[in-house]
């Protein structure tokens, strides 16, 4: 199952890090290739809440389907695919810092399988690898108000 991690370190507590990544509303402004997001809650979600959406990967709307499997406040939000092409988990992980705030986006994804999936998962994680390395400098700069 090919894997991605990335990190950013936000000059911000964590409890505000953590309400921005959880409310629905800024989840098309801070990821870039998000090009629709609907939840079925409002403000912070709770284990089994579901959100849809589609995203622009590699020139392809991709519509998915995902339910929340985690929340911890102010330390981690987790969620997996109920609806996708391809099954997926994604997590963030926040660490105080002494008042800044270490976001861990770590997630995985099922392999394409066949020869030619097997190919093309290490390009799949190269490509979300970049687009989350800058979604979350693009989360950064809009939290930090830079």
């Amino acid at each position: 199952m090919p894997e991605f991690h990335s990190t950013v370190t936000i000059d911000r507590p964590r409890e505000e890090v953590f309400s921005y990544l959880a409310d629905p509303r800024s989840q098309t402004v801070w990821q870039s290739g998000l090009q629709q997001f609907k939840a079925d809650w409002t403000g912070e979600p709770k284990v089994g809440d579901r959100a849809s959406g589609i995203v622009k990967v590699a020139g392809k709307k991709v519509h998915w389907v995902t339910e929340t499997s985690e929340v911890q406040r102010p330390e981690r939000l987790a969620y997996r695919s109920v609806a996708a092409p391809f099954p997926f988990e994604i997590s963030y992980t926040l660490v105080d810092r002494g008042g800044s705030t270490e976001v861990n986006h770590d997630g995985s994804v099922e392999s394409m399988g066949g020869f030619f999936g097997k190919l093309a998962d290490p390009l799949v994680v190269l490509m979300y690898q970049r687009d989350m390395n800058s979604n979350l400098a693009n989360l950064k700069a809009i939290i930090e108000g830079t």
